[in-house]
This record gives structure tokens, C-alpha cells and sequence, in this order.
């Protein structure tokens, strides 16, 4: 397959321009890569630094949970006091009011209780109201507070207190009678985050989600959230990598696990205000890609005017003259060099017409010559056949069937050698063939059997002249059996359309013969006999020899079998009204 010249001249161009796109391109995503990496890292020391000041506080509370589980007197005086003594209400006075400075102290703690495991009883100190906080502790921690349920690790847990989440730890005293524990406010420990959110300004979003997926602190949408744990859960998923929300935007997603609880602190970086940060030069080079596409397409645009439009239309104008439209003229074109062009194209297009008219008078003649050759040929081979038949009718001395067949012989022979006619209509060719098949009932009276179909507004459709009859002739010949049921031919006539929707008549005869063989039948359809035409098909020959003549390759001729017996002729021309 040759191509174009568009085509090649495209190719070369993107051939020599596909290279430093590609290389700026490259080297684009390359410093754009380097930035997100540079962000990435400092980001994730950001939230490194501020995370390990969670985790010293988180650390601080545990060394103040397990000094006071191990070290408070007043725990023991309180566990070892029977009820309604005065050092039982002393011991938890004074442990009310040393927590309430401790919980001043650390800010991080939202509570400090105790429980006692026999006694069933809570107390505690805590930033919240009193009655309120110790109910949602009973509620929220009524399977943590049994001696069988203590967290097996040493790490904060995370539990719901008051529709909350908070870290809680749990200890038992030297004792075992007692449970000491603290409860640490989630957004407590949150407060340098938010002023690390506050720093990123709009660009940057802090979260802080459970190694379940819970979301204890940050706004995000269900969808977001969503897609954030599916980015956490999956294990390629590392420092820097981009994750993209329901606002269409994409973030840099930087996460960091807490060392002493099921925490894990995750910052949203907008990638767009991050590579809106680049020197000026790497918008430069962002753009030379473009750049490079607009001066393509200008070039090609010009190209296609100057060029490749000149030289479609010349080759348009070729393959219109390849199709025979002689008349065809080209404009003058623009330039001097496709102005010659065009001069010389239309020059050859008006000396191609002249010389086909000359070849085709030539042709025409010739044509005429060969169809009055095949016209004589045709004639004579009937008139030989119809003699024959009158000459064993005198055998027989049936002179009245004599007078009828010479009767239908002059009417048929007047028509024929009346005219010279190339066209005749479907009605005279029907008249013909009734005529013939008239002369061969008298022949083999109660033998033959003759029917004919054709619709009235078919009857003028013009076709050349004897060119059904041959086909019947042959049918009597090669089919007729002298047997007990008579010889049947037909002959249907009827309107079709073919795929490209142009009418066309269709000529159908067919007889009650033996039919054709698989052998005659390869012969007739594939046309070989036409190599090398005998006598025996000498009429066949030249129905389709005539058909090629006036009709190009229009016209179709073919033979088959009927399912029901003998053989069937079928002819297609388009129809030619007179």
C-alpha cells in the first residue's frame, strides 16, 4: 500500500519533533517528580515532629499511670479502708483533689479514675462534669473494668466515652483490688496538628483515623474517606505517594503511625498549589511542548494550502478522468510551478477526449459490424430448423398441418426479415416464440405444452431481438421424451430490484425436462463453452456474446435445476422502456 505525500511529510515532521518533545516532556515530569519528592520529605518531617510530641505526651501519661498505680499511698489507704471509715473518705478526698491538679497539669488527660474490682465503685477526677463523665465511663468501659479484660498491650486503646473517641490505659495497683486509668482527649493531642493545618493554609488537610479506619479527628467526606482507607490498606502504598479526592483535585498524602497507640496522622497536600511553587523555567519548559504543537499544526496548514491541496485536486482530476468524465477542467493554480501543472493536465484531458471520440467512432462500427454478423448468424440457424419440420410434415402428406406451420412460418419470418430493427420489444419476442411453439404443437400434436407469463406494463420493455427463442429451441431439442406426459415450457416475465436498487426485468424459461448435469451445468455457468464454441451451442454463444455487446456486465445468464425437475434459464437485464 503507497502512501500519501500528506502522510510522509507529516511522519517526517513528527519524526524530527517527537525527540525533543518527548525529552521535554520527560524532563517536565522529572523536576515535577523531584519538587513532590522534596514536599513529600519535608512534609513528613513536619508531621514526624509533631507526631513525636504526641507520642512524649502519650509517653509522659504512661510513666504518670504506672508511678501512681505503684507509688500513691493514698491508692492503698483507700483499697485496704472499709467503707464509711473515716480514712476511706479521707484517702478519697485527697486522691479527688491531687488528680484535679494532675489533670491541670497534663493537658493532654481528660480524666483519671479508679475502680475498685470488689466494691464496684468509680471514682475520678476529670476536665468534663463530674456525674456526666463518670456515666459514660461506666458505660463506655463496663467490659474494660474486670480484671480478665485488661488490654494486653502496653499501647493506649481507643474507646467511645460520650458518643467520643479517646485513648484510655488501664493498670491494676500492687493490690489487684484496684484498676487506676486515664482517659486521653483525642483533640487534646490534636492541637498541634491544627496549627500545623493552619500553617499549610488551603493547600494542606490533617487527619487522624484508627489502624481500623475510624476517622477520630479531621473533616472529611464519606467518599473521601473512602478512598483514604483503600489508600491505606493498600501495601505498595508509601511516603509521597498522590491520592486523588471527590473534588476532582489531586494531594500529596504523607502518613505517619503513632509509637504508643493505634494512631496514624495523615496531611493532604493539593499537588496543584505545590507545583504552582516551581521556578519560573520550568513553566517555560511545560509550555514548549505547546508551542511545539501550534507551530505543527501552522506548518501543516500551510503545507495543505501550498502543497498537499494542489496536488489532491490534480490527483482528483485524474482518477475523474480514469472514470471517463472527459470534460473535466482544472483551475489555475496559485503558484507558478502548479499553474504549468495544471495548463499541461487540462491540455492532455482535452487531447484524451479527442482521441477517445475517434477510437470509439471505430469501436461503433466495428460493433455494428459484428452485431449484423450475429443477427445473420442467428436467423439462418432457426430458418434451417423450421424447413426441417415442414419437410417431415410432407413425409407425412398432412398437408392442412402444412398449411398452418408455413402460415406461422411467414408471419415469424415477415417480422424477422422486415426490420432491421436492434431492439424489439418483450411482446414481439413472445409473439415470436408463441409462433415456433405453435409450428412444434403441429408437429407433436398433445405432446407439447406451452405457457407464458408476462404482467402488461412489461410488454414494451426493449430487448434485442431472438433472445428468448434460443433457449426454448433448445429445450424441445435436448429435453423433449417421447413419453405419456406432455413436453412442458414456460416462460415468466417479471419486475426485480437488484442491491443498487435499480430495476431490472427478469426472464425466467424453464421446461419439464431431465434437467441439465452437474457437468453442463459447470460448463454453462463458468462460460466455457465460449473458449471454444460447436454447433451445440452455437445459440447459447450468442445470446451471451449479445448480452455483453449491449448490456456491459449488466446483464446476468444462468442455468440451474428445478427442485421439482428439468431445467431453468434465468435472464436479467435492466429494464429500457420504448
Amino acid at each position: 500500500m503507497k502512501l500519501s505525500l500528506r502522510f510522509k511529510v507529516s511522519a517526517l515532521v513528527l519524526l524530527l519533533v517527537t525527540p525533543l518533545f518527548l525529552f521535554l516532556y520527560y524532563t517536565n515530569i522529572y523536576s515535577t517528580n523531584i519538587v513532590r519528592e522534596k514536599v513529600a520529605k519535608s512534609a513528613s518531617d513536619t508531621l514526624t515532629l509533631h507526631l513525636g510530641s504526641l507520642d512524649e505526651l502519650l509517653e509522659q501519661t504512661s510513666i504518670y499511670l504506672l508511678r501512681s498505680a505503684n507509688e500513691n499511698m493514698l491508692l492503698e489507704l483507700y483499697s485496704e479502708s472499709p467503707p464509711d471509715s473515716v480514712s476511706y473518705y479521707l484517702s478519697i478526698r485527697k486522691l479527688m483533689d491531687q488528680w484535679y491538679s494532675d489533670v491541670s497539669y497534663y493537658t493532654i488527660i481528660r480524666s483519671v479514675f479508679v475502680y475498685h474490682l470488689d466494691r464496684k465503685e468509680l471514682f475520678l477526677s476529670s476536665q468534663q462534669e463530674y456525674y456526666q463523665e463518670k456515666d459514660a465511663i461506666s458505660s463506655g468501659l463496663s467490659s474494660q473494668l474486670k480484671g480478665s479484660q485488661l488490654p494486653a498491650s502496653l499501647n493506649w486503646e481507643i474507646v467511645n466515652i460520650g458518643g467520643e473517641p479517646v485513648l484510655y490505659k488501664v493498670l491494676p495497683d500492687k493490690s489487684g483490688r484496684l484498676l487506676i486509668g486515664v482517659l486521653v482527649s483525642i483533640d487534646s493531642l490534636a492541637q498541634p496538628l491544627i496549627q500545623l493545618e493552619s500553617a499549610e493554609g488551603d493547600d494542606g488537610r490533617v487527619g487522624i483515623i484508627s489502624k481500623d479506619g475510624k476517622l477520630l479527628w479531621g473533616e472529611f467526606s464519606n467518599e473521601d474517606l473512602h478512598r483514604i482507607r483503600s489508600h491505606l490498606n493498600d501495601p505498595s502504598h508509601g511516603t509521597g505517594t498522590s491520592i486523588r479526592l471527590s473534588n476532582g483535585s489531586n494531594y500529596l498524602f504523607v502518613d505517619k503511625p503513632s509509637l504508643f497507640s493505634n494512631l496514624n496522622v495523615f496531611i493532604l497536600l493539593d499537588e496543584k498549589s505545590i507545583l504552582e511553587e516551581l521556578p519560573i523555567f520550568q513553566r517555560i519548559i511545560k509550555s514548549i511542548p505547546i508551542a511545539i504543537v501550534i507551530i505543527m499544526v501552522i506548518l501543516l496548514i500551510l503545507l495543505s494550502r501550498l502543497v498537499f491541496k494542489p496536488i489532491q485536486q490534480l490527483a482528483s482530476g485524474m482518477r475523474i478522468l480514469g472514470k471517463g468524465h472527459l470534460e473535466h477542467r482544472l483551475k489555475d493554480g496559485k503558484s507558478k510551478e502548479f499553474q504549468l501543472i495544471t495548463q499541461q493536465f487540462n491540455r492532455m484531458a482535452e487531447q484524451i477526449g479527442d482521441l477517445k471520440i475517434d477510437v470509439y467512432e471505430e469501436q461503433m462500427k466495428v460493433q455494428q459490424a459484428e452485431l449484423k454478423h450475429l443477427q445473420a448468424q442467428i436467423n439462418p440457424h432457426f430458418f434451417m430448423n423450421s424447413l426441417n419440420i415442414v419437410y417431415h410434415l410432407v413425409e407425412l402428406k398432412k398437408y392442412s398441418l402444412i398449411k398452418k406451420v408455413i402460415s406461422h412460418l411467414v408471419s415469424y419470418f415477415r417480422f424477422i426479415m422486415s426490420t432491421n430493427d436492434t431492439w424489439i420489444t418483450l411482446g414481439s419476442e413472445l409473439n415470436h416464440i408463441r409462433n415456433y411453439m405453435e409450428i412444434q404443437m403441429v408437429m407433436y400434436p398433445d405432446r407439447l405444452d406451452f405457457h407464458e407469463q408476462i404482467p402488461k406494463e412489461l410488454e414494451n420493455v426493449l430487448v434485442p431481438p431472438l433472445l428468448i427463442q434460443p433457449f426454448v429451441e433448445n429445450a424441445i431439442k435436448h429435453g423433449f421424451i417421447n413419453n405419456s406426459h406432455p413436453f412442458r415450457v414456460s416462460v415468466s416475465v417479471k419486475e426485480e430490484t437488484l442491491n443498487d436498487e435499480e430495476s431490472c426485468v427478469s426472464i425466467q424459461i424453464k421446461d419439464s425436462g431431465p434437467g441439465f448435469s452437474g457437468q453442463q451445468l459447470e460448463i454453462l455457468n463458468l462460460g466455457l463453452y465460449e473458449k471454444d464454441p460447436t454447433d451445440r451451442q452455437i445459440g447459447i454463444w450468442n445470446v451471451r456474446r449479445r448480452l455483453i455487446m449491449f448490456y456491459d456486465q449488466r446483464a446476468e445468464l444462468s442455468f440451474h435445476n428445478d427442485s421439482q425437475g428439468g431445467g431453468v434459464v434465468n435472464i436479467k437485464l435492466p429494464i429500457r422502456g420504448g
